[in-house]
């Protein structure tokens, strides 16, 4: 194996999430996007201190970095945007100016970044690849398949909106490519805003569609179509893309008065959902579930290979992953955390690594923790200033059990971040997933989010199959499965309006202290799950720092915060504590 030093960065063009990873002597280090730390939700800015934080963390400094890879290009694009008047849509000159002129300003920006790249690591070589080349590296390189079709779908790349590849070992065979301005990714958000989110909203689109019913489903299956030489097409003039708006902004409504001729005016935003717009969220999210399986479906046959992975911002919609692995005919699949842009860097260290020094045995993808760590000294040094109480917990797992079990709601930060995302047991907020009320209380007194969003149970992997129609493991809750009958009104507050859950699966080897506080609510209630949130509220990131932590701790309804072996109370007083440890003893005793 060549050992080298390489980063990879996520940034470019309209991306958000952008990141970093580092990777040195074929472990990944740290992987950890830019949001995280400036505090700012989609933070697609250059990622600065993401590197910064990759470097110091590691104790590498810019000298020692043999290789950087950025997963964007500028490559073509002129070439490709003219490509667009083919499509039939009328554009101003104006409108062609502008674009131009934008992609002319971000080339510029784009060149200025490689340039600051290679001055800030002097003795690398500085390398790009496409923005859907790092999606698709990103999944392959993390998966445990050897040859296997490769998928990836988002809003858009540098001009791809989604790439199917055909592996075998480590050799990428591209099969077809979809181009802009058909983007699967792009006509969810403009569903999304027409119901009344923001840009980065679409998975609440995703919760509420199982409150709906698909009755424009015909209306969407006439909007998108597969495509056997692409893959999938969109009527022209649904689609407001943002090279057709009058500005270069990628916030404006995606969706077009051809739309609102359809589906009438859309809803104010910030106002509650109508049962018009469950019913259009329906519709969407089954014929992307339909539209999706097709195109898999159809590369099944094609090559024989049944074997997947997925990346992509479209690849972090469970339903329809679930949906795919069901009926496509594929037989196992994989999709790596971070699917979405926040995965770029993952991908692009990848590339580096595999392809660029030929090294051909995968580095293991064990586990999603990939991000921040701080020790308790570090927790304690950084939470100084607050003056604060805490007490030092000696049994951790069965103390938080005892809590939960008493209706306590806790906030949990431990060990290692996970990248991604989904808070997979390490920036989690934690709930009994028994009482159905649950789902409400944390809602609407600790996330501040609305009341139809669903959570999601970590379950001990041994029991799944027990309560869930599941066929194996679903560390990342990117798969949807149906909760059994039995346990539906017994997992009430996560289990969704319409039976299912987005499930993780908890191995001991994998998390083990998170496996344990599970094991021990299990032992105390004979439940073996926890309701699981990210620890974050509505509009913010996941915590990343300690600091982080207890501003989340002292703004909501949490009960308790757990950070490291520390746990703090607002009210300063840890005589429930001491008593459940003192109980726990005596029982241990006898």
């Amino acid at each position: 194996m060549v050992n080298k030093t390489i980063l990879g960065v996520g940034f470019g063009g309209s991306m958000h999430n952008s990141s970093a990873t580092l990777i040195r002597n074929g472990n990944i280090l740290t992987s950890i996007e830019e949001e995280r730390i400036t505090r700012i939700k989609e933070d697609g800015s250059f990622p600065k201190k993401a590197i910064e934080f990759c470097l110091s963390t590691n104790s590498v400094s810019p000298e020692d970095v043999d290789l950087v890879v950025l997963g964007w290009q500028n490559k073509g694009q002129y070439h490709d945007y003219f490509n667009l008047l083919k499509t039939g849509d009328i554009f101003s000159a104006r409108t062609i100016f502008n674009k131009l002129g934008y992609l002319a300003f971000q080339k510029v920006t784009m060149a200025r970044h490689l340039e600051s790249l290679q001055a800030q690591f002097p003795n690398a070589e500085v390398e790009t690849i496409s923005h859907h080349e790092s999606h698709a590296y990103s999944s392959y390189y993390a998966s445990s398949f050897d040859d296997c079709l490769v998928v990836t779908w988002d809003g858009r790349g540098e001009y791809e909106t989604a790439t199917s590849y055909n592996v075998k070992s480590g050799d990428f065979s591209l099969l077809k490519r979809q181009v802009m301005p058909d983007s699967l990714g792009f006509i969810y958000l403009a569903v999304t805003q027409f119901i009344g989110f923001d840009f980065g909203d679409e998975y609440k689109v995703m919760g509420l569609a199982s409150y709906g019913e698909p009755k424009y489903l015909d209306e969407f299956r006439k909007i998108i179509k597969l495509d056997d030489k692409a893959m999938y097409r969109l009527e022209p003039g649904f689609l407001q893309h943002w090279l057709f708006h009058k500005s270069c902004s990628s916030e404006g409504p995606f969706y077009t008065q051809k739309f609102l001729d359809i589906f009438g005016q859309p809803t104010v935003k910030g106002s509650l959902p109508s049962q018009r717009d469950m019913d259009i969220a329906a519709s969407l999210q089954t014929r992307l579930n339909e539209i999706c399986s097709d195109i898999v479906k159809s590369l099944v046959q094609e090559t024989g290979v049944k074997r997947l992975c997925l990346a992509g911002g479209v690849a972090l919609n469970g339903v329809a992953n679930h949906y795919v692995f069901k009926n496509s005919g594929i037989e196992e699949i994989f999709i790596q955390p971070a699917a979405g842009d926040g995965g770029i860097s993952l991908g692009a260290a990848y590339w580096g690594h595999h392809q660029y020094y030929g090294n051909a045995e995968k580095i293991p993808f064990e586990h999603a923790y990939k991000g921040a760590t701080f020790t308790d000294e570090q927790i304690l040094n950084e939470l100084e200033p607050y003056d604060l109480n805490y007490y030092r917990l000696k049994e951790k797992p069965k103390v938080i059990a005892s809590l939960l079990e008493q209706g306590k709601v806790i906030g949990l930060f431990q060990g290692t971040a996970e990248i991604g995302p989904r808070a997979l047991g390490n920036r989690s907020i934690l709930a009994d997933p028994r009482p159905a009320e649950h789902k409400k209380l944390v809602n609407s007194k600790i996330k501040f989010r609305e009341g139809f969003r669903p959570f999601a149970p970590s379950i001990l992997a041994d029991h799944a199959s027990e309560i869930l129609d599941i066929e194996g493991p679903s560390e990342y809750m990117l798969l949807i499965a149906s909760v059994k009958e039995k346990y539906r009104d017994y997992l009430g507050a996560v289990t969704h309006v319409n039976n299912t859950a987005r499930p993780q699966t908890v191995e001991k080897h994998v998390n083990p202290e998170y496996y344990n506080i599970i094991s021990a609510f299990h032992e105390l209630t004979g439940c073996p799950a926890v309701l699981n949130t990210s620890f974050n509220v509505k509009g913010e990131p996941v915590v990343h720092s300690p600091s982080d932590a207890i501003r989340c701790f002292f703004s909501t309804g949490l009960d308790y915060v757990v950070i490291g072996n520390l746990i703090f109370s607002k009210q300063r007083d840890y005589s429930e504590i001491k008593a459940i440890e003192e109980e726990l003893k005596s029982v241990e005793a006898v």
